[in-house]
């Protein structure tokens, strides 16, 4: 209905145009109209605009008969509508919401018909008097409105695959039609382009259409006319000829397609060369404006000097251009060389090339290390703040502590209960932001190479059994059983640091323990070969998985980055850990299958006589 009102008034518009171009305009003067049909045959007639306009109007409700003719054109409903169907003997009726007969209620069975979770409909079976409604037909009407609301739910989501198929095309041609919008916009020109071609010479077309052909056919890309093909037979041709026109027309329009993509990506590799060229002359011109750059040599056969200290002579025999890019940074001049051959060209030439490929990676070469040594220094400056701002945070907190202590044994007076628990919980807590300050202290320490070792003869056992007095009440309230191994070596010595191995020991027996539950923790330390000690802490916890056994040495990286992580911490522990054994010679390292139950084991090997020495004078230099 829609297309045949628009039809009629397209065809009314052009019925009233004939007349007004057929007749002369009126209140014009003979003068002028004498100059104003001068103007008019220099331009193109009237009536040919008018036949170009009806062609494209033409065009226009073809696309649009051809679009609408498809098959996923889905009809939308753009309102809320109760629909619904009547089965009486073999007949369907379709009802409407206004449209139903009530019935008898104690005569009907209702079966709601839903969809995901929601209902949106039911199904009504009215009994007749010559059939009662029986149980089994109660069964079959709700296995009957399963299968009904299924089969809706699977037509609402093919309507709207169809609708949004539909919609991906359209802006499909969409695209299209802008990219070829822009393409004649870009080579300035936005009227037709077309060609005609005899058989002898291919020349420019700009009309709409030939005056007269045989044949027509439309070039598509993506189903978008970019084009026609006019093909003139002298009334001959065959059917034959007219499916090789078709298959032309479709390979034309794609090769056309193609070469508009062509010059799309053309025109962007155009574009990022200028901005490389660009680029390389703004870092080169920044590079001669620095300070003390020399910008030139001469080459004298004995040395190489700076060109502002040497007198160049004002004959040049030979110049080859320093290109970068494509972009000149300068040139190489010869001079004392009259007669050049067209070798000695191709060596200079060549030695233009090699030369300004050399002189780009040594200026690429300056600005990375003139890089790497300002991250050097912005990582120096960040260990100093964090060693500063922990010391000037461990001042007043180490104050605080003292305080709550002499609080806490009754010093200052009698506590009450509450008071007593509150200062418990204050020196619980800053004890552990003690521990975290000290472990930032610590990795700054190490990086900067500042951390001091004080190596003593000592047995490992010893520290062991230090290490398990210190945390068994933490394993106590985890029901872990936290032991030395029978087989632990006891007379093991070791000449190290004690007070930093102890730390090292004392960090992976607290991990063990944050991590296992109802378990077990066992040390054990042993002498290997090489003049080595392996002292292990093995539990039966949750266990690492095995791509993150690296990870975990890593500042700032746990296993758990979750939000819901239950074990807390900073995770500068173990890469402080693992740095502190490497300062004595020595290596830690974890092993795990990733299995709950079967835990893990953290492994740290150390020489009997630790080189502290080395480590910190290679650290110093």
């Amino acid at each position: 209905m829609t297309n045949n009102k628009n039809k009629q008034r397209v065809e009314k518009l052009f019925v009233g145009m004939e007349p007004l171009v057929a007749s002369k305009p009126p209140n014009i003067t003979p003068a002028l109209e004498d100059s104003e049909s001068a103007q008019t045959t220099q331009s193109m007639p009237i009536p040919d605009e008018m036949e170009a306009l009806r062609l494209r109007v033409r065009e226009l409700e073809a696309q649009l008969a051809e679009k609408e003719s498809k098959p996923y054109a889905t009809p939308l409903l753009y309102e809320k509508e109760e629909v619904g169907f009547a089965y009486s003997g073999n007949e369907i009726k379709p009802v409407r919401g206004d449209q139903f007969e009530a019935q008898n209620e104690a005569d009907i069975v209702k079966t709601p018909l839903t969809s995901s979770g929601q209902i949106i409909g039911e199904v009504q079976v009215a009994q007749s008097p010559e059939h009662p409604i029986t149980s089994d037909d109660i069964q079959l009407a709700n296995a009957v409105a399963q299968q009904v609301s299924l089969q809706i739910e699977n037509l609402r989501l093919l309507a709207a695959a169809e609708r949004a198929r539909a919609e991906a095309e359209d802006a499909t041609h969409q695209f299209t039609y802008q990219n070829w919008a822009n393409f004649l916009d870009a080579i300035h020109n936005s009227e037709r382009i077309g060609y005609a071609y005899d058989q002898a010479a291919v020349e420019a077309f700009n009309d709409p259409a030939p005056s007269s052909y045989d044949h027509e056919e439309i070039m598509r890309v993506l189903d978008q006319q970019i084009g026609k093909l006019f093909v003139k037979g002298n009334g001959a041709l065959t059917a034959e000829d007219k499916a090789l026109i078709n298959a032309i027309a479709k390979q034309a329009g794609q090769q056309v397609e193609n070469i508009r993509l062509l010059a799309d990506a053309s025109r962007a590799r155009a574009e990022a060369e200028d901005a490389t060229r660009r680029l390389t002359r703004q870092n080169w011109e920044n590079y001669a404006q620095q300070e003390d750059a020399a910008t030139g040599f001469v080459y004298d056969s004995l040395k190489v000097s700076p060109l502002a200290t040497e007198t160049i002579t004002s004959v040049i025999d030979l110049e080859q251009p320093l290109i970068v890019r494509g972009e000149p940074i300068g040139r190489l001049s010869i001079s004392g060389l009259p007669n050049v051959s067209d070798e000695a060209k191709e060596i200079a030439a060549a030695i233009a090339r090699q030369t300004s490929i050399h002189l780009e990676t040594l200026r690429l070469t300056e600005e990375l290390q003139r890089r790497a040594q300002e991250l050097k220094e912005l990582d120096r400056l960040k260990s100093a703040f964090l060693a500063n701002m922990s010391h000037e945070l461990r001042t007043p907190l180490n104050s605080i502590l003292g305080f709550s202590d002499v609080i806490l044994e009754g010093l200052d007076g009698p506590l009450t209960p509450n008071m007593s628990n509150d200062l418990r919980l204050i020196q619980k807590n800053g004890q552990h932001l003690l521990h975290l300050i000290n472990d930032v202290l610590d990795m700054a320490k190490i990086e900067s190479g500042r951390m001091n070792l004080h190596p003593e003869r000592f047995k490992v056992h010893e520290l062991l059994d230090e290490v398990t007095s210190i945390t068994s009440t933490l394993a106590s309230e985890k029901n872990t059983a936290l032991f030395i191994a029978e087989d632990s070596d006891r007379e093991v010595e070791i000449y190290a640091d004690s007070t930093r191995i102890r730390q090292v020991m004392l960090n992976l027996a607290n991990n063990a323990i944050k991590f296992t539950a109802n378990g077990k923790i066992s040390l054990r330390a042993s002498k290997i070969s090489g003049g080595r000690v392996l002292i292990s802490v093995k539990d039966t916890g949750v266990g690492i998985p095995q791509d993150h056994l690296e990870a975990i040495f890593l500042e700032f990286t746990q296993v758990d980055t979750s939000t819901t992580r239950k074990a807390g911490g900073t995770g500068l522990g173990l890469p402080i850990s693992r740095r502190l054994i490497e300062m004595h010679g020595g290596r830690l390292w974890a092993e795990s299958a990733g299995v709950e139950g079967e835990g893990s084991t953290f492994y740290m090997e150390l020489p009997i006589e630790a080189r502290i020495t080395d480590v910190i004078e290679r650290q110093e230099k």
